[in-house]
């Protein structure tokens, strides 16, 4: 079994765990968020856009890839259960790529290309109190 296989059935194991704690707690919700969801993304990305992750976190960028010129382009990977996302504004050009995962173990990228080019469309939207503007993963999908 491949690894985009194996990461496939355990986010489906994963979901059925929560729907079973749901059914105990009916009054909670269970949702997988935070860490885990975004170190899921990072494996897909590595998995799938070839992006050398970074050992430890850092502040604005989860890893990095070559480029067709041999040059190294940081990366900043998003990923979400919602139908948006949030971007803060970052240091200095790199990659910007969104995922949303699904319960039955998918996942789909809304946007794979430069993170500049998405805040330059956000300029117009007010941030919040942590300095994240908000995008709706559709709009991302319309931006080539």
């Amino acid at each position: 079994m491949s690894q985009l296989d194996q990461l496939k059935e355990a986010i489906k194991d994963l979901y059925f765990s929560v729907a079973k704690l749901h059914s105990a707690f009916p009054d909670r919700r269970f949702t997988p968020d935070g860490r885990m969801v975004g170190d899921i993304g990072e494996a897909i990305a590595f998995l799938k856009f070839h992006v050398i992750l970074d050992k430890k976190s850092k502040k604005h960028w989860d890893g990095y890839r070559i480029d067709l010129a041999g040059k190294e382009c940081k990366v900043q990977v998003k990923t979400t259960q919602k139908d948006e996302t949030y971007l803060k504004k970052p240091p200095h050009n790199g990659d910007l790529i969104v995922f949303k995962i699904y319960s039955n173990g998918n996942w789909k990228c809304y946007y794979n290309g430069s993170i500049m080019k998405i805040w330059k469309l956000l300029k117009h939207k007010k941030p919040d109190s942590t300095g994240a503007k908000i995008i709706k993963l559709n709009k991302l999908e319309e931006i080539k």
